[in-house]
This record gives structure tokens, sequence and C-alpha cells, in this order.
């Protein structure tokens, strides 16, 4: 009995990695964790990696589960299991040790801590960022920690006024603030626009800061709300305060206690989706943007959601993140903006100045129309 349930155990495990190497395609691939957990992209090679790793682990386990179910003791299995908690304990203290030397994410390095949201930008300041290439860019952000041409930038509440939310793409991640979309658009507009958008920020986040925002103005004229696919995982995540679907309604739910490293790495920082999980967020993002929407039509405002694609000019139907934008925005107002591939910012994907340029003028066009 100790022998089969040995085997067993290492069986299960071995059948469902090697099951996952053989059957893990491209398609389950783009749709559990390219477009819902990853910006930007990572290299072509990623997924055959992981299915050879996969199936090498996989016969691995199987092996050992022929030569351990022959071996068996009771002593063994408990020496192992007491090896596999030391392990669990291991691996916790060295991703608290590791942490000294990962890297800092913007947010880490420009954001503050907000007991509503998270994090937001640090109101009146100048902040230099290097980024790739040994550029640096001036972040200036004014007083409500909105970036702005300058930190002493001054919005007038009276004014009529376009709202941009979003997240990094809508802050113009690794763009001069003359170059962002932002920039570009209040150009183009007659009307004053305010950047409210924070990198990182999920859907949730966007719409409880666009709110807020929205209570500042007189006249708001319009909201125009970046999405992008990968905010689909972070809707799910509860390493900050987040909003969750409870009987229908939209409640906003407080960060986890939890400060275990494990904990934060699998639910928080994988980038996989399973498909229940995926049809979860897709439930919760829609109803997020439906109640951005209407936050926006009860100050009297026109709401625009932005989902930017890289590739080119092409019908919906031929988007690999088509069933995302039907899933999401089907019944609201929207745009797609199609940028080519080069203009992507190398290492982060996040537009360039061109691409901006682009979504800043698809967005001006939308709203002269009245309507996308």
């Amino acid at each position: 009995m100790l022998a089969w349930a040995v085997r067993l155990s290492l069986l299960a495990p071995a059948a469902v990695l090697l099951g996952f190497g053989a059957t893990a395609d491209g398609a389950w691939f783009e749709r559990h964790v390219l477009l819902p957990a990853l910006y930007p992209p990572p290299p072509s090679w990623t997924l055959p990696a992981l299915r050879m790793a996969a199936v090498a682990m996989g016969f691995a386990l199987a092996v050992c589960a022929v030569v351990a179910g022959q071996r068996a003791t009771p002593g063994g299995v408990a020496r192992v299991a007491l090896a596999g908690a030391l392990a669990v304990c291991a691996s916790e203290l060295a991703l608290r040790i590791l942490d000294l030397a990962v890297p800092a994410t913007i947010e880490e390095l420009l954001g503050a801590p907000d007991p509503r949201t998270g994090w937001v930008y640090p109101p009146r300041r100048s902040l230099d960022l290097a980024i790739h290439g040994g550029h640096v860019i001036r972040y200036g952000f004014d007083a409500h920690g909105d970036r702005a041409p300058s930190a002493d930038w001054v919005e007038d509440t009276q004014a009529p006024t376009v709202l941009v939310a979003g997240e990094s793409v809508a802050t113009g991640h690794g763009l001069p603030w003359s170059q962002t979309f932002v920039a570009r658009l209040a150009g183009l507009m007659h009307a004053q626009v305010v950047d409210v958008a924070t990198g990182g920020y999920s859907s949730g986040q966007a719409h409880l800061r666009t709110v807020e925002a929205l209570a500042r103005f007189a006249h708001p004229v319009a909201v125009v709300s970046t999405v992008l696919p990968v905010q689909i995982g972070r809707n799910l995540h509860d390493d900050r305060p987040h909003l969750v679907l409870r009987e229908g309604a939209l409640v906003l739910a407080p960060a986890s206690s939890s400060h275990l490293r494990l904990r934060q790495l699998l639910v928080n920082k994988l980038p996989y989706l399973s498909e229940a999980d995926l049809q979860k967020s897709l439930q919760l993002t829609r109803a997020i943007l439906h109640a951005t929407a209407a936050a926006t039509r009860a100050r009297g405002a026109q709401p625009l959601f932005v989902f930017a694609s890289f590739g080119p000019p092409r019908p919906l139907d031929a988007h690999p993140e088509a069933f995302i934008v039907r899933a999401l925005l089907d019944d609201l107002p929207h745009i797609v903006v199609d940028m080519d591939p080069a203009h992507a910012q190398p290492w982060d994907g996040h537009p360039d100045a061109e691409g901006a340029r682009q979504i800043g003028a698809a967005i001006a066009e939308a709203l002269a129309r009245g309507h996308p």
C-alpha cells in the first residue's frame, strides 16, 4: 500500500507535467499567459523551453516513482516529507534575502503608498529616471500626484477638462512629457487635459483614481481610459486594495494581510491565469469599466476606452486580443489603436513618441466625432 501511495504521489505531477509539455501550444500560451499576465511579451523561445523543461521534469518524476515505489519505507517517506517542508522554509527565506537584490519597479521608484489605491505618484515633485539606453526622463507630478508638464503646474478646476486614466501607457512611460499622448492630445483639444493615470495600475485602481479626480472638476468633458490585456491579471492581485464582485456589486477589499513571499509569488507574481480565473477576471473587469463609464456619464462627461495594440491595421477579429475586447468593451464606447511594432520602446514594449502621437490623434478624432 505504501509503495503504491508513493508511486501515485509522484506519477500524478509527472502526468500533469507531461500533459503540459504535449498540449501547451501557442494558442493556450497566448490566452492564459501572454495576454492576461505579461507585458511586454517574453522571447519566442519561452514556450518551447517551458514545454521541454516540463517533459524533462515529468520523465524524472516518473523514474523516481518507479525507484521510490520499490524502496519505500515509512522512515524514508517521513524524511522526504521533512525535506520538503524544510525546502519550503528555505525558499521563503531565500525570497526574503534575494528581494534586496531585485531591481525596483518603476512604481517603487516613483510611487508613494496610498491607502485606497496602493500607491500614487508623489505630489509636487520632479524625479529623474534612467531608462534603457542611458536616457534620463524627467517626471513631473503636480499637487495631486498627477503626471504634468512640471511639478508646479496647476490645474484649472473650472475649465472644461478631459481626464486621462489608466496605467503606464497613459502616463507616457519612458517619454518626456512633451512626447506623451496626453501632451499630444492637449495640443489637439479645446480643453484642459489632465493625466490621472499611474504606472502599474489595475482597472480597479484606475477606476478609483478616476472617481476621485472627477469630483475636483466643475466641467469634465470626457474621461479617456486606457485598457490593456495585462490588467486582467492585475485585477485579481490582492497585494494592494482591490475591487471585487460580491453579489453583483463592486466592493473595495483590503490588501491581503499575508506576509509570505511564497504566497505573493504564487498569487500575485505568477504569470498565468487558469480558464476559471480568466473568466472571473473578465467579468470583474467588465463591471469595473462599466462603473467607470457610469461615473463619467453621471458628471455629464463622455467615456472613451482606448485599447492600444501593436500590429498592422486589421479587423478586430484578426487581433489576438479580440476575445478580450469583445468581452470587455463591446457595449462601451471604445477605439482600438493599431501601432507598428517598430514604434514600441526597446525592452519594455511601451509606445514610443510616434506610437504616442498615433494614440493621441486617434483619441482626438474619436472625441471630435462624439463616439468611436
